[in-house]
């Protein structure tokens, strides 16, 4: 019996008629370059190094005390209601767009810089331990 057996296993192996072989593949197009979204006209983490206001009359570039009339300037304060020759609204706009860092009333969407992970917290004590008690002090003989 084992002859048919094999017979029948050889069948199952073979899985009768092969499918027809499929069509060649047509080239696939070349994939376009991914469309990339337009760069932000500052990075909102950081202050932008290059801006100054310069044209107002009001801080002079050139004095040093001024640190060049940027985002240095205005380290610490908060630049949306301007002055100090920052007047007009476009002024303060740009202002707040190019110092979100410096500018201390920007709402930073960035997060901070990842710093040294938070130890874990002490584990409870088991139960408070009293403090230890005093020996007892012998009587005062009489």
């Amino acid at each position: 019996g084992s002859q048919m057996l094999a017979a029948s296993l050889a069948l199952l192996a073979s899985g009768g008629p092969l499918p027809p072989p499929f069509p060649p593949a047509s080239p696939a197009p070349p994939p376009s370059p991914p469309a990339l979204p337009p760069a932000p006209p500052s990075d909102p983490c950081s202050d932008d190094p290059a801006y100054a206001l310069c044209s107002s009359a009001d801080c002079n570039c050139d004095d040093p005390r001024n640190k060049g009339c940027g985002c240095d300037y205005w380290r610490g304060y908060e630049c949306k209601d301007g002055g100090f020759g920052w007047n007009s609204e476009r002024e303060k706009a740009d202002l707040l767009r190019a110092c979100p860092v410096a500018c201390t009333d920007v709402v930073n969407p960035c997060p901070p810089p990842p710093g040294p992970p938070d130890p874990p917290p002490f584990p409870p004590d088991s139960a408070p331990q009293p403090p230890p008690n005093p020996p007892p002090s012998a009587p005062p003989s009489p």
